[in-house]
């Protein structure tokens, strides 16, 4: 698998599209996501394939596993770099537990959200991490030819669009009014953006507004979660929820592991049909028919291996029956957390080993590619310099590591250097994509490829150029960057700065950054790397929704945009041994001292107690406050 080229799909009228609405339409995409970053989630970037994001894990381990004869669950979920954290840590524990006061629960919250959605209860613990089942679909719509205020539906009979009147209040500004169409498929995409008027018309089809989906009972069965006592209740909890889809993992006090992907997933008309390409909405192309049944999901109880991982990889394989997605992960960190299990389980899982494995920063794509590089040196001093720190480099991105620097920076000029020529304006969302980490493999296995050739010159150039000429490039970008050798070390580039949404950067207003803002610190891992602190490569190219946006220098490229958003690790047989960082602190008020306190605890791997009986918070409480009607 490289990537580089997509499976047919189903039949698709032609779009023939002018430069400026192909233009309008990459906008369109790049403000959905845009939208997503202002909300703290900082998604994928673009059409064609995230270079960011991706990085979740959980994991549990059973008894037979373990050093206490407990279950162990670990979770940390990856999630956009914000000031506050999006997550504050939470317990809510009735008095006395019953029918009518259900809770004794611990772990994480949304402000604003009722209950805990990630942690435990006396009970089970449970974690999640990004699924990702394809469950959008672009869908082409024919306007009736004699009255434009009608569509034709997929049943080939002509009906009028819904129109309904939307009004966004702007602060300091006047209201924006607009009107939005939509078909049987969901709303029209093309009123967006004035480029879009003669374009043809496209719906969004998203399970998220459909009918079928409605109502949404995720939140309901978050409560249920909280409630759950055993596997049975687990999954009834999750049979209402609606989406994002997640993987699920779980874990009780009597020793069972268990996951449940659970969620909306449409089953669609054409077998063949793998949701990539638009599909005709007037001759009923692509439709759906109904949701893959619950029962119907995957689910797993007590595995015979002793453990079930989850890291944004493909849940099931080729033998599934239904379609659920293509764009996994590529497996990378969830091999890496399945070595380190068995590696560690031999004589008992620890606590602390949880944690060492959450922290692991060797991206493992990275022992694969250096193995197929020969010892050809580079023309230069600094190429050569980086030839030599990656044929030494021990595989791990730690702060002092000077190895790790070279490969990534290396990594990206070399990608760069494949793909610019090629993709065009595509490069940006594709370099540093999990799918080019894939197709660079590919790649230096295959060194015939006329990929390594540079279709910009007037030759033709091999793998050995453009490998060795990349290595150059790096130590340029580096010297130009950083200084002498001696100063490329990880920690040098990858860094974190924590902004507070409302201040930011480029205020103007320095002394308010310098308050508001943590950062730039240090922190160890990579993308790719189990401890993925991942970053976008697409800020070394213009931006081109911002004419004003000067790319990023190799120093500052490896700035973070997407981190663990918090950590947990717990034994089942310890409720109250459990750990958890957040990544700032609970405090959302920069005057309080709890602002940002957990900072340095989450970038050094470590993890705060998490007490959980009566016993154990009141010896833990430091202050108490009581809300009396």
């Amino acid at each position: 698998m490289t990537g580089l080229t997509a499976p047919a799909g189903p039949r698709t009228p032609g779009l023939a599209l002018t430069d400026d609405q192909a233009a309008a339409w990459r906008d369109v995409a790049y403000l959905g996501d845009d939208l997503l970053v202002l909300a703290g989630l900082d998604a994928s970037v673009g059409g064609l394939a995230s270079d960011h994001g991706i990085g979740s894990n959980d994991w549990v381990v059973a008894p037979s596993m373990s050093s206490t004869g407990g279950a162990l669950l670990a979770n940390d979920p990856h999630l956009g770099i914000s000031m506050p954290s999006l997550w504050f840590i939470n317990g809510l524990h009735c008095t006395t537990v019953g029918e009518a006061c259900p809770f004794d629960v611990a772990g994480v919250s949304f402000p604003g959200v009722p209950g805990v959605v990630l942690g435990h209860n006396a009970r089970i613990a449970w974690g999640a991490t990004n699924a990702d089942p394809d469950v959008q679909d672009l869908v082409i719509e024919t306007v009736d030819p004699a009255d434009p205020t009608r569509y034709i539906g997929p049943d080939g009979v002509s009906a009028p669009f819904t129109v309904r009147t939307e009004q966004i209040d702007v602060s300091g500004g006047e209201t924006v009014t607009m009107e939005v169409r939509e078909t049987v498929h969901g709303p029209i995409l093309n009123d967006v953006d004035d480029r879009l008027t003669d374009s043809p018309l496209m719906a969004l089809r998203w399970s998220s507004i459909q009918p079928a989906a409605a109502p949404d009972r995720t939140y309901e069965a978050i409560l249920g979660l909280n409630k759950a006592a055993d596997f049975e209740d687990f999954r009834t909890a999750l049979s209402l929820y609606g989406g994002p889809s997640q993987n699920f993992v779980y874990a009780d006090v009597d020793g069972h592991i268990g996951y449940q992907l659970p969620g909306f997933v449409p089953v669609r008309s054409d077998p063949n049909d793998r949701g990539d390409r638009p599909v005709d909405g007037a001759i009923g192309e692509g439709e759906w028919l109904d949701k893959v049944p619950f029962e119907e999901l995957p689910w797993a109880l007590d595995p015979v291996e002793g453990w079930i991982v989850t890291a944004n990889n493909a849940p099931v394989d080729a033998a599934y029956p239904h379609f659920l997605g293509q764009e996994w992960d590529p497996g990378y960190r969830a091999e890496r957390i399945i070595d380190l299990i068995n590696d560690h389980g031999q004589d008992g899982l620890t606590l602390p080993e949880m944690s060492f494995i959450q922290n692991d920063t060797a991206p493992l794509r990275a022992r694969d590619t250096v193995l197929l590089l020969d010892e050809s040196l580079p023309a230069t001093a600094d190429g050569a310099t980086i030839a030599d720190r990656i044929a030494t480099w021990d595989g791990r991105c730690t702060l002092d590591s000077q190895g790790c620097a070279a490969y990534m920076a290396w990594e990206y000029r070399v990608l760069r250097d494949l793909f610019d020529d090629d993709l065009g304006p595509l490069a940006r969302d594709y370099v540093g994509s999990p799918v080019s980490w894939v197709a660079l493999e590919g790649l230096l296995a295959d060194p015939g490829s006329p990929w390594w050739d540079d279709a910009t010159t007037p030759g033709t150039e091999t793998a050995e150029v453009i490998i060795l000429r990349a290595m150059d490039e790096a130590g340029a970008e580096l010297r130009a960057a950083v200084g002498e050798p001696d100063a490329w070390e990880w920690g040098r580039l990858h860094t974190a700065t924590f902004k507070e949404a409302t201040i930011g950067t480029g205020s103007g207003i320095g002394p308010l950054e310098w308050y508001f803002n943590e950062g730039p610190v240090a922190v160890p891992g990579a993308a790719g790397a189990v401890n993925a602190n991942s970053y976008r490569l697409s800020r070394a190219y213009p931006d081109p929704t911002d004419p004003e946006f000067q790319p990023l220098a190799i120093d500052q490229l490896f700035s973070i945009t997407n981190l663990p958003s918090y950590r947990l690790v717990i034994d089942l047989s310890d409720l109250d041994g459990g750990r958890m960082v957040i990544t700032t602190g609970q405090s959302g008020n920069p005057f309080d001292s709890h602002y940002g306190d957990q900072i340095e605890a989450w970038r050094n791997g470590d993890t705060l107690p998490l007490p959980f009986t009566h016993e154990a918070i009141a010896a833990a409480a430091v202050a108490t406050l009581t809300l009396e009607p």
